[in-house]
């Protein structure tokens, strides 16, 4: 991993199309993605690793993955940390497949372009982090899932994970878009991502890049660690 420090060649855009820069066109519509993983490449490595050492570093021992797939990375960490109580949030037939094949999870079934908050035990919330690895960029309305995000925030979990494709490391900060993943709405470009978090109550406490992959070890995806802005951890 390494520190990011890609900055823009364009102004940053504004709420309305989500802080990418003007003339990037994104996706009104994208298909179902079920998540049938390729056995022979590991897809965002380096994710929720990341994620075990901050729930460690930070004392917590439960785990919500938000837009979990099949949760094959989230399995993984569940056999390295047994004692550790996992939370998967998706919907569909991913869903009902963590259900059909992983015994050691909570399963919640929510559409994150709707959903206005998560049913989740307080007390399992305030023993918590989050992670939501690189879901983002296939939601038409990404701004549901950063508002469920937030609120676990509000409700005491740590802090959250993130990851998303860093586009100026993939196609190019001026590519016009959209992504050449049929399943990606849009691509932010990394100062592009941070605008969005800021302005949606985020504090960012790390942004960086990470592999993409383990075949070819390229550092194409933004991670970023986030907890609550000032004005929204003064909140009751």
């Amino acid at each position: 991993m390494q520190t990011n420090t890609a900055t823009s060649r364009q102004p940053v855009g504004g709420p309305e199309s989500f802080f990418i820069r003007s003339g990037y066109s994104s996706r009104d519509h994208v298909e179902y993605f079920l998540d049938e993983t390729d056995d022979t490449v590991t897809w965002q490595p380096d994710v929720y690793p990341y994620t075990a050492a901050r729930a460690e570093e930070l004392g917590r021992d439960v785990v919500i993955d938000i837009g979990c797939g099949r949760a094959g990375k989230l399995a993984s960490l569940a056999g390295e940390h047994p004692a550790w109580t996992y939370i998967g949030v998706d919907f569909g037939d991913n869903l009902i497949w963590c259900r059909d094949n992983h015994p050691f999870g909570e399963w919640i079934e929510v559409d994150l372009e709707s959903a206005e908050r998560l049913p989740i035990d307080p007390s399992l919330v305030r023993r918590s982090i989050v992670v939501c690895s690189d879901v983002i960029e296939h939601l038409v309305n990404p701004m549901p899932a950063l508002s469920l995000i937030r609120g676990l925030l509000q409700e005491g979990s740590a802090a959250a994970v993130l990851s998303t494709p860093a586009r100026e490391c993939r196609s190019g900060y001026d590519t016009p878009g959209p992504p050449r993943n049929p399943s990606h709405v849009r691509e932010w470009a990394s100062d592009e991502f941070q605008a969005l978090l800021r302005a949606s109550g985020f504090e960012i406490h790390y942004a960086g890049l990470t592999r993409s992959d383990d075949a070819s070890n390229g550092l194409s995806t933004q991670l970023l660690l986030v907890g609550l802005g000032e004005a929204e951890g003064e909140q009751p």
